[in-house]
């Protein structure tokens, strides 16, 4: 295994653990929705997130997986999924 799968698993890991952290707390807020004013207030903008590093952890893991097979698309999985990261960075980043 080397340095490029070594960096394309922490990528995947981490887009998995925080997906999985921010979908979770998406179903937690619609289940206390009603609870409290500021509770919905924070909703808006979660599921964009939530489907956004879905989406870079499918695409993450597409390259990891293409790079221990040595498929003949693993460069172009991993510009996929260098460009699906700069892309989150610069939208958490600039709101």
């Amino acid at each position: 295994m080397g340095p490029l799968a070594v960096l394309t698993a922490i990528v995947f890991g981490s887009a998995v653990t925080i997906s999985f952290g921010l979908c979770s707390v998406l179903v937690i807020f619609l289940f206390l929705r009603n609870e409290s004013e500021q509770i919905v207030n924070e909703i808006g903008s979660l599921p964009l997130y939530c489907v956004g590093f879905l989406v870079l952890a499918g695409i993450s893991g597409a390259a990891l997986y293409s790079l221990m097979k040595d498929l003949s698309w693993r460069w172009k999985a991993h510009a996929g999924m260098w460009c699906a990261l700069l892309v989150a960075a610069l939208l958490l980043w600039l709101r």
